[in-house]
Formats: structure tokens, C-alpha cells, sequence
């Protein structure tokens, strides 16, 4: 009966479907934000937000919107940072921060970054009269060995942490409920854990500058093994899949207009807020999710106690109240960099900094390597997906001699990818 009257009370959220979100949001957040921006979904019962201000006084009020509540992340990775509130979650991202900081990103990964990013161009052929698949070939490599370098995973892991990723991925978009994703999802955090096990010894062992060494060696007000691993699981999801759909949009975005990327190009703050602009635009992550801890009103419509509110990210960064012509994508938007694709307040994402400089090594070594980079027109690769946002597959070429674009062959788009150590 509940269900029944907020469908007709809210007739828009009714006809929200996931699969038509996965193609083009974007019109759907526009509708809901000028007619419902509070509205109720039934194909995944929760409420939707549209604008940008209310979303804002949501995430900056954990006390009435909590993330510390039962949901698919802390089912599948435990409790860490993201799960929780107050003293704990402030307690354990100090404990995961240092690492993420600028100036030691600048100094521990940035010569590596460089490296690794130069080699996997280099990798890939282009120059003159060959192409390439960007997201397989280059972002996900990248996303890959920047988290494992940062954390202090071995290398010789990559292969089978982008397997487990694959099952959290599908397990964390599962908001239909499917069993067997589920299953699989937390199968592979189990799986993670075991391996962790070893790794953590041998750091207690032999200390390294990596997050996971500073943790197991902390003796002062150590995180117990769980934590750790707990903490280590949200990390690594993170910086594979914010990271790896991040640099992937930011290539499409730039290359869909080709106009605009000397204008990015022309100075060092040009290129950053042009990458802010691709994170307004096309943000990886599409929604935000909190817990009312009461009953409670927004713009006048009651959620009550326990009911989940969807911080609809993209939606923000393009609302119209705050940033004008939105829909238009504009490297030179001075205040791009407001978007909220990073969320906003206690749960900001901690690896932010570290996935602007990922993209920013990309694009540069791209741009220097391949300056005829463009999209191939016969694969067309816009981003897609209802909670994590990117191209399926991002096929990239440079024109002959003639002019005329080169094909991706075949292989670019459909073989199965083996990364790189």
C-alpha cells in the first residue's frame, strides 16, 4: 500500500529504470530536478536527490545521515572508514591518510607513475599509423599499480586483484539483490584477506614506505589485523575502480571535443581544471548513499528511520542553480572544481589527490606520445553504467598519412586483457 501511494505521489521516480540510467542519466536527473528532487524509486526502493544543495546538507550531516548502517559494502569488505562514523572513521582515515598526501605522492609515486605510464604507451604501438584500447590497456593498468604500489601489495599480485576486483564491481552495483554476485563479492574479499596475511608479515619483518607497512608497524595505537584488511579492501576498490573510470572519461570527454584540448594543454592550471571539468561532467561514481537515522523532511517529503537517501552526484554537477549551461562540457569552467564527484565532508575520498595525478600523468604522456590521439568513430565508447561510470571500451586511434583515421583492429576491443607486471 506504502508503495502504491509514493508511486503515485512521486509518478517520475516510478518510472526511473536502472538500465535506461546506465545509458544517459542525465536527462532523467534534469526531469527529476525541476519537477521531484526528493522522489522515491521503487526498482530499488530507496530515494533519489537532484539537487545539488540538498545533497550537500546530506553528506555534511552524519549525525541524521549515516553511513554506519547495514548496506552491500560493509556486508562484503567489514567495517573500515566508509562504514562508520564519529571517533572510528575519522580514526582510521588519519591512520590511512599519509600516504595519500600530496607531497608524498609527489615523491614516492610520481617517478614510478611516470614510468609505468610511459611504458604501457609505449606498449600499445601508437605513433604514425596505430591505435589502441586506452580503459584495458592504459587505465586500468595504471589504476592497478598506483593502489598495489601505494598500499604496498606486490606486483606479482596484479593479476589476481583485478579478478577479485571484478566480483566487488559487480557485487557493489548489485542493487537488485542477486545472490550469486553477492556470493562472489564476498568470496573475493575472502579471498584478499588470505592473501593479505603473508604480505602483512612480511612487512612487519621488513618495513617499507607503504600504507600497509605503516599500519602493521604501528605500535602505538595499532588497528587490529581485521581493521586493516577491512580498510585495505575499500582503498583498493577504490583506487581501481574511481581511478581507472576517471582517466578512461577524462580521455573521452577530451577527445569528444577535440577543439578544446589545446586550450588544456596551454598551461599546467589549464590541464587541472580541465581534468576537474571531466569529473564535473562525467563523474565515475554516480550516486552517494546515507542512512536517516530518525524521521526526518526534506523539501517538505518525509523519510523515516532507516530509509536509504541516494546522493545522485551527477546530477549535482549539473545542476543549473550552480553551474551554468551545465550539459556543455568547458575546460575553461572556473568552478569546475566544485563538483561533488569526490563526495564532500568526513567521507571526501581519500584517494583524490592521488587519482588527479594518475590522470594527469596519462593525458600528458598521451598528448606527447600519440598529439593526433582521437576517438575511433567506428567504436563509438561513451561512458556507461548506473553506479560506476566508463566506457566499456575506449578505442583510440591517429590519422595515416592521408589523413584518414585508423581502425582499432579487432582484438582491441574483445581480447581478454593481461596486465602487465
Amino acid at each position: 500500500m506504502v508503495g502504491n501511494l509514493r508511486s503515485s505521489r512521486f509518478p517520475l521516480g516510478a518510472r526511473v529504470r536502472l538500465a535506461d540510467q546506465a545509458v544517459d542519466p542525465y536527462p532523467t536527473f534534469a526531469e527529476l530536478r525541476a519537477a521531484e528532487p526528493v522522489t522515491w524509486v521503487p526498482e530499488i526502493e530507496c530515494w533519489f536527490l537532484t539537487r545539488r544543495d540538498d545533497m550537500l546538507a546530506v553528506l555534511r550531516d552524519p549525525d541524521l545521515f549515516t553511513t554506519d548502517a547495514p548496506s552491500t559494502i560493509r556486508d562484503m569488505f567489514g567495517v573500515h572508514m566508509m562504514t562508520t562514523e564519529g571517533p572510528t572513521q575519522i580514526r582510521y582515515k588519519r591512520k590511512c591518510l599519509p600516504p595519500f598526501h600530496v607531497s608524498r605522492l609527489e615523491s614516492a609515486s610520481l617517478p614510478r607513475l611516470k614510468a609505468e605510464v610511459e611504458r604501457l604507451v609505449r606498449a600499445l604501438g601508437w605513433g604514425g599509423r596505430h591505435a589502441g584500447e586506452v580503459r584495458t590497456e592504459v587505465a586500468r593498468p595504471v589504476a592497478l599499480h598506483s593502489v598495489l604500489s601505494v598500499l604496498g601489495i606486490p606486483l606479482s599480485e596484479t593479476e589476481r586483484v583485478n579478478e577479485w576486483y571484478e566480483h566487488f564491481a559487480r557485487a557493489l552495483a548489485n542493487f537488485a539483490g542477486d545472490p550469486d554476485l553477492r556470493a562472489a563479492g564476498k568470496g573475493a574479499a575472502d579471498a584478499f584477506g588470505r592473501a593479505l596475511e603473508p604480505i602483512l608479515e612480511q612487512l612487519a619483518r621488513k618495513p617499507n614506505e607503504t600504507l600497509l607497512s605503516d599500519l602493521v608497524c604501528d605500535h602505538v595505537d595499532p588497528l587490529t589485523a581485521e581493521e586493516i584488511r577491512s580498510n585495505a579492501l575499500i582503498i583498493l576498490f577504490g583506487g581501481i575502480e574511481t581511478t581507472e573510470s576517471m582517466i578512461a572519461n577524462a580521455v573521452w570527454a577530451l577527445l569528444s571535443h577535440p577543439e578544446q584540448i589545446e586550450t588544456a594543454r596551454s598551461r599546467a592550471d589549464a590541464l587541472d581544471l580541465a581534468i576537474e571539468e571531466t569529473l564535473r561532467w562525467e563523474p565515475a561514481v554516480q550516486s552517494a548513499a546515507r542512512h536517516a537515522t530518525r524521521d526526518t523532511e526534506i523539501r517538505g517529503v518525509r523519510i523515516a528511520e532507516g530509509e536509504v537517501v541516494h546522493c545522485m552526484l551527477g546530477a549535482a554537477n549539473r545542476d543549473p542553480a550552480y553551474f551554468q549551461d551545465p550539459d556543455r562540457f568547458d575546460v575553461t569552467r572556473r568552478n569546475a572544481g566544485d563538483h561533488l564527484s569526490f563526495a564532500v565532508g568526513r567521507h571526501f575520498c581519500l584517494g583524490a589527490p592521488l587519482a588527479r595525478l594518475e590522470t594527469r600523468v596519462v593525458l600528458e604522456t598521451l598528448w606527447s606520445r600519440c598529439p593526433g590521439l582521437r576517438l575511433d568513430p567506428h567504436r563509438p565508447g561513451a561512458p556507461y553504467g548506473y553506479e560506476f561510470r566508463k566506457p566499456k571500451t575506449l578505442c583510440s586511434g591517429t590519422p595515416d598519412a592521408g589523413g584518414r583515421q585508423q581502425s582499432v583492429p579487432q582484438w582491441a576491443a574483445t581480447r581478454r586483457v593481461r596486465i602487465p607486471m
